[in-house]
Order: structure tokens, then C-alpha cells, then sequence
């Protein structure tokens, strides 16, 4: 079984990393956690930093509770599987580990995912193959929801095994977006084109705050501004992933709005395509179900236009609505003319639950030695 070491165990993203880790599926388990130790309370004095851990776990997933035992004030079992946590600076380079790993996933700031960042370097030496769970425009980037395309489908892939090396995984919208992509992609190898067929992306969001968010406001910045009756500008990291995965298009973020919701978010994509005005809807919602046939954990459709709660406790990452409603193709005379279509896609994007099962199915894919799509970093 290869060991896996996750740097950060957040409120979101590293604590479902850990309940959605299934050894005897993935073919991994995350034996080891670094992450800065939660706060303590005078009030309590009996509880420590292990205890701050369960109650991350216990919100990400209300029902994990039970699952969870207290061992040690440095292990934890979930589901009689140990998890051993070491409570310091993941910088620091003289960290006390058994061993080296042979994966580890770095989720904590975008920052620590820089090839020359301190924690970079510092895991780089425990781990042959290290992830971050965001953007990094330097580093390579393995997009999982693009896995199982070939090249002259997407030119600008290299599918590789992966056996070493420093990779960076993409933002929950930008896997948000990549979802609705290979929707398209599918629908247009059904009428022999390839990913230049696109010609442009245009990205609205509406993001679930984090736990940076904040109540009462700190700055000006989105995340610093009171998260209360308050729809709060933003921006997105997805336009960073044109340049690698479709750097002949242009991609656009045109809203990005934090709203005080919990995930799943909701996103539209827009696609001008060239495909001399071929593509229809069935083609688009047959094109959904095949991806969604061999790979549950990127995209999935829906004609019922239920409202975000219905699809909190999916573990995955996007799931489109497919109804007359939702899902628009249109040719305006001005697209029409040049054999132009606008395929509006709009859904869920989950960037807690769903965004860190495609994790997992993508480090599966690492652990059993699957090739997976690789972007040159920029």
C-alpha cells in the first residue's frame, strides 16, 4: 500500500481529503498529516490540538462524526484506519517524519505550491510525487477533469505516468470549468473536431465562501469584507489554466461573486465553438453521460432544476443542468454566418466535497500507474 503525506488539514479541503481517503480503492492511504496546530481553550482544558481536528472533520462531514476515535494527543483513527498528525511549520525542513512517502498532496496556500517555495522544497524531500490542491502558473499541471483524452483531441496534453516531480492540481473553478469543457470536447469528437474547435470560454461564478471568510469587515479585498447580506466582487484563478490547456482561445472571468452560501457553488461557461452549426442539445446532454459513465467523479447531468442543498453530498465535482431551461445553444446571425455556435453550460461546482474526490480519483490514477494528462507550466 503506497503512504501518503497531506501537508494542511483545513476546514474544507484537507478534512475531506482524509474521510474520502479509501486505502483498499485508491490504492493510497493518507498515513501522515502536517498541519499548524488548531487553538486551544482554557475553558476545556482537557482537550487538545487532536480534538481541534476532529471538530474540522466533524463539520466538513456531520456524519463523520462516529467514525472517529481519539487514539493519542498525535493519532486519530477514522474508520479503524490511524492517522498519525505532526502539529508544526510545514516549512521547516528538519520536520521528525518515518520515512519518505510516495505521494504527498500539499493543501494550504497557493503560495506553498511555487517550485522555490519553502514548503515545496521542504516536501520535496519526503515525497516522490507532490500535488497542490490549486493554480501555479510555474509549475506542471495535471487537470483531472481531462483525463482520458488523447492528444488529437487536446493537442496541448502529454499524457505521462507519473513517477516524480511537483505538480499542481488546478482550483476548484478551474476543475469546475475543465468539467464543462470535457462535456463539449465529448460532443465534439462525436463530430470529428478537436479542442480547437474552441475558439473562446466566458466564466460567471458564484463562490461559496471559505473559512477565510470573515464576519465584521477587515479590508477591502472580497475575502476581508464582512460576508453578512453582502455580495462581495471577486476573482478566479481559472484564467491562469488557458495558457496551458487552450492557449490558442481566449478565456474569459466575467463574474466572480463570494456569497455567504455553503458548497456547491454555481458557474455558467460559455463556448464559441466552430462546428458549422452540427452540434445539438441531445448531443451535448449524450456527451455528458458518457463522461459521467467514466468518470463519476468529474461531471454529471441533471434535467431536475433543484437548488444547491440537493447536491452537497455529491462527490463530484460538477453536475450540469440539462433542461430546456438551463442548457441554451444559439446562433445569432453574427455566429451563424461564420459557422459559429454558443453552447451555454451552467451547474453545481463543488470546491469542498466534490473538488476533493476528483483529488483522490486523480492520485489513484498516480498510485496504480495510469497515465494522466500533463500541462507545461507557463
Amino acid at each position: 500500500m503506497k503512504q501518503c503525506l497531506l501537508v494542511g488539514c483545513g476546514a474544507e479541503i484537507g478534512a475531506n481529503l482524509l474521510l474520502l481517503n479509501t486505502p483498499e480503492v485508491d490504492q493510497f492511504t493518507i498515513s501522515t498529516v502536517i498541519t499548524n496546530p488548531p487553538p486551544l481553550d482554557k475553558h476545556y482544558p482537557h482537550l487538545t490540538a487532536i480534538h481541534g481536528i476532529v471538530a474540522k472533520l466533524a463539520l466538513a462531514q456531520p456524519a463523520a462524526l462516529e467514525r472517529l476515535t481519539v487514539v493519542s494527543p498525535t493519532r486519530l483513527c477514522i474508520d479503524q484506519r490511524p492517522v498519525d498528525f505532526i502539529f508544526a511549520n510545514p516549512a521547516e525542513r528538519q520536520l521528525m517524519l518515518p520515512g519518505r512517502f510516495d505521494l504527498a498532496i500539499i493543501a494550504t496556500a497557493k503560495a506553498d505550491i511555487l517550485p522555490d517555495s519553502p514548503v515545496a522544497k521542504a516536501i520535496g524531500e519526503l515525497a516522490a510525487v507532490v500535488v497542490g490542491v490549486a493554480e501555479a502558473d510555474s509549475a506542471n499541471s495535471i487537470y483531472g477533469c481531462l483525463a482520458g483524452l488523447e492528444a488529437p483531441q487536446l493537442p496541448s496534453l502529454d499524457n505521462q505516468v507519473i513517477e516524480r516531480g511537483l505538480y499542481c492540481l488546478g482550483s476548484c473553478q478551474t476543475n469546475g470549468m475543465h468539467a464543462s469543457l470535457r462535456v463539449v470536447l465529448e460532443a465534439l469528437a462525436m463530430k470529428a473536431r478537436s479542442a480547437r474547435a474552441v475558439l473562446s470560454i466566458q466564466t460567471d461564478i458564484v463562490h461559496p465562501d471559505t473559512p477565510n471568510g470573515v464576519l465584521g469587515t477587515r479590508s477591502f479585498e472580497g475575502r476581508m469584507q464582512d460576508a453578512r447580506n453582502n455580495l462581495r466582487p471577486s476573482f478566479s484563478q481559472i484564467v491562469q489554466s488557458r495558457r496551458k490547456v487552450l492557449p490558442w482561445a481566449d478565456l474569459l472571468n466575467t463574474v466572480s461573486l463570494r456569497a455567504a452560501v455553503q458548497a456547491p457553488g454555481y458557474q455558467i461557461n460559455r463556448f464559441v465553438v466552430a462546428d458549422q452549426g452540427l452540434l445539438s442539445k441531445q448531443d451535448i446532454i449524450a456527451a455528458s453521460t458518457a463522461v459521467n459513465r467514466r468518470h463519476p467523479a468529474v461531471v454529471a447531468g441533471t434535467d431536475v432544476p433543484l437548488g444547491s442543498r440537493a447536491f452537497s453530498a455529491s462527490a463530484r465535482c460538477a453536475t450540469l443542468l440539462l433542461d430546456d431551461a438551463h442548457l441554451l445553444l444559439q446562433r445569432p446571425a453574427h455566429l451563424a454566418r461564420q459557422g459559429l455556435t454558443e453552447i451555454i453550460l451552467q451547474g453545481y461546482v463543488s470546491n469542498t466535497l466534490g473538488y476533493s474526490a476528483l483529488v483522490l480519483r486523480t492520485l489513484q490514477a498516480i498510485a496504480s500507474g495510469q497515465p494522466l494528462p500533463v500541462f507545461a507550466g507557463v
